[in-house]
């Protein structure tokens, strides 16, 4: 009698991403995998864009799922190789925010997560470029991406630590002018913040986009305009409780690909900090990754 042939499975581990330790991680996988299904490798990335090329060549080499073992940037990273391909992306979320994992409802205790791989369930969702350079979760302009940068200078990781950089750049921040044309559509906004959500949170669910859908072939864009400085402590708790569409100094619109015109020079893409030096052009890619959730 035929034996039915395992799952390949790649597990690609960020030691670096959010504040728990990774050192158990194999034992975990070990314990909660069911080995009976599944046949895997463990690799610890050694440095940024590390996870992009093992993850293409785990695609090469047609293995079934390659599981990002990290955070939103981890995530980002072991993603983009596999869009449009047959490799599923598995998430194991360890980092900071873990917006996307969140989103999909995959638990945040390690071996559960662990547990849902089990289950083998494939999920086929939207992903986005910015300006060519693909995002899976959220990408943004304004003050969310100048606490990104913030944050990657500020050394210590965790949802405390990133708090502590936001009250501390709040009443620094200067709100920009943004020129914004969405499927043909001219808006502009004295903004806030920008935000281009294929998903629904940044992470340590702040729901920036509570509407925002995965795989409707659409990206929400996210404005919030210049509010009163007073008006903080509501806006934060609108964030927190999935209400910040009820702000009249919020507006989110939808569409296929949006252009922008702006003068900052500083964006992030799942939250990981990066330069631009010209006009941004979001589009997005209709079911384009499996993932297993």
């Amino acid at each position: 009698m035929a034996t039915t042939p395992k799952y390949q499975l790649l597990f690609i581990v960020n030691p670096y991403s959010g504040v728990d330790s990774k050192d158990s991680i194999k034992a975990l996988i070990d314990q909660h995998l069911d080995k009976q299904h599944f046949d895997y490798q463990v690799i610890y990335t050694e440095g940024p864009k590390h996870a992009i090329s093992l993850s293409k060549h785990g695609v090469h080499n047609k293995l079934d799922a390659i599981i990002a073992v990290g955070g939103d940037g981890s995530v980002n990273e072991v993603g983009q190789a596999l869009i449009h391909s047959k490799t599923a992306l598995g998430i194991i979320p360890m980092g900071s925010g873990n917006g996307l994992a969140r989103h999909l409802k995959i638990p945040m205790d390690t071996a559960d997560a662990i547990k849902r791989i089990n289950r083998f369930e494939r999920k086929r969702i939207d992903t986005a470029t910015i300006n060519n350079e693909p995002f899976l979760g959220t990408a943004g302009l304004g003050f969310d991406a100048h606490v990104g940068w913030k944050f990657a200078e500020f050394g210590k990781r965790g949802f405390f630590s990133y708090m502590q950089v936001t009250a501390n750049e709040f009443f620094k921040f200067t709100p920009d002018q943004y020129q914004v044309e969405i499927d043909g559509e001219r808006i502009e906004s004295n903004a806030f913040l920008v935000n281009f959500a294929n998903s629904s949170q940044f992470g340590n669910n702040a729901w920036i986009a509570p509407s925002a859908e995965i795989d409707n072939g659409l990206i929400s864009v996210c404005v919030l305009e210049k509010f009163p400085a007073v008006m903080a402590p509501d806006m934060i708790f609108k964030l927190f409780s999935k209400r910040l569409e009820k702000s009249k100094y919020y507006k989110v619109h939808k569409g296929k690909e949006i252009k922008i015109h702006h003068h900052r020079d500083i964006a992030h893409i799942d939250g990981e900090p990066i330069n631009v030096e010209e006009d941004l052009v979001i589009k997005v890619i209709p079911a384009s990754l499996d993932v297993i959730c």
